[in-house]
């Protein structure tokens, strides 16, 4: 058990729980309802090591679909009305949209256009040869076995969905460009690149805080150096300001009722809230255990923050600023590089990935912060979702 504060004066309340599973098979956060009017979510994992995204039920923790998609399928939003998902193909510069009820890809959307000539200005000409400039995804050619390289195009990473879900907001890593998909017509509205700040040129996470949209850039990994966030006007994208940031700043969350963005520092080993619509108020640090990544907002007043390297989960109090971090384990054993984790529909628990070599989803009950559900997935596991459905 590990407790840590962002200040010595800093006095962390409650007490610390390891997070043991016993009887996994059988054990459940909260007793089961009539099954045909309860809620019933779905669990969604993008699974990179296999190009496809798994879906589990939450109540039988059985496979309820396994669905191809493309290369490096990474992070993952869900529209408003909980129908569609959308998942960023790193690997295959394009975006997944997935609908939720029949468990099927709907169709894909290239984030960018097909290249004519690599950088050295020579011609692509099996793009010419086999028509790739029709294709909705570089998956077609690319994938394992196929066209080389296996993984193509300028990775799409970071996606935001605008309020009125009309437009998909991706990040690019490669290309330091935002791109605004316009879903309706499933085309390239706008690209928008983005210059260095300082050496951190690739433009990872996204989120929005009021008129403001919010994106994270660091330097190309591996590396120690320093990132940024960067604040864009929302109507324009035009930028606002710079504010510092650690080293491999790779996500935000935003809390729009405290005017705040929290972004996780994976290599500085820190979680950072800065204030929006200013530039004086000073950010205030969480400690969090080595290689704090995925943030998840469990209330109003409680942050979940997933410690890869250090095979924990870190517990923000927003309020007292504390953090509490526990080790993520079973019986003395731990469960590997936690990547994300969702919330379930009834807020009791929480859906963590842990994306080692043997891929885990494992269910967290929030009250007694324990292990209640393992189930097994394919390793480098990525990103998870939760939508709710009705159990017939």
């Amino acid at each position: 058990m590990v407790t840590v504060g962002p200040k010595a004066s800093r006095v962390l309340s409650g007490v610390c729980v390891t997070l043991l599973c016993t009887g996994l098979s059988s054990c459940a956060s909260t007793e089961r309802t009539d099954q045909s009017t309860r809620l019933e979510d779905r669990v969604f994992v993008s699974q990179a090591g296999s190009s496809t995204l798994l879906v589990v039920g939450a109540t039988s923790g059985k496979t309820a679909a396994r669905i191809e998609v493309g290369m490096l399928p990474h992070n993952l939003v869900v529209s408003r009305d909980r129908r569609t998902l959308y998942a960023a193909l790193v690997g295959s510069q394009a975006i997944a949209e997935i609908d939720t009820a029949t468990l099927s890809l709907r169709r894909t959307m290239l984030t960018a256009p097909v290249p004519e000539r690599r950088a050295d200005d020579s011609i692509i000409q099996p793009h010419f040869d086999q028509d790739a400039f029709s294709a909705s995804s570089c998956f077609g050619c690319h994938f394992a076995g196929g066209a080389e390289p296996k993984y193509a195009g300028d990775r799409p990473f970071g996606l935001l969905l605008s309020p009125d879900g009309e437009h998909l907001y991706v990040t690019h890593l490669r290309a330091s460009r935002l791109t605004v998909l316009d879903l309706a017509a499933g085309q390239i509205e706008s690209t928008t690149s983005l210059s260095p700040a300082g050496s951190a040129t690739e433009v990872v996470a996204i989120d929005r805080v009021g008129d403001e949209i919010w994106v994270a850039l660091r330097a190309p990994q591996p590396s120690n150096e320093p990132g940024a966030l960067r604040r864009l006007n929302a109507a324009t994208l035009e930028p606002i300001a710079d504010l510092p940031a650690g080293a491999d700043s790779g996500a935000l969350l935003a809390l729009p009722e405290r005017q705040r963005m929290l972004v996780s520092n994976f290599a500085s080993n820190t979680i950072t809230m800065h204030a929006a619509g200013t530039d004086t108020d000073p950010p205030f640090d969480f400690e969090a255990a080595p290689g704090p990544l995925g943030l998840t907002r469990l209330d109003p007043n409680h942050v979940l923050a997933l410690d890869y390297y250090s095979n924990a989960v870190s517990f923000l109090d927003l309020e007292s600023g504390s953090a509490q971090t526990l080790p993520l384990e079973h019986d003395g054993l731990p469960y590997a590089n936690p990547t994300n984790a969702a919330l379930s529909s009834n807020e009791q628990s929480a859906w963590l990935v842990a994306s080692g070599t043997d891929g885990h989803l494992l269910e967290l009950d929030l009250h007694s912060r324990r292990i209640v559900r393992d189930v097994a997935i394919d390793g480098l596991s990525f990103g998870v979702a939760v939508v709710p459905t009705i159990s017939q």
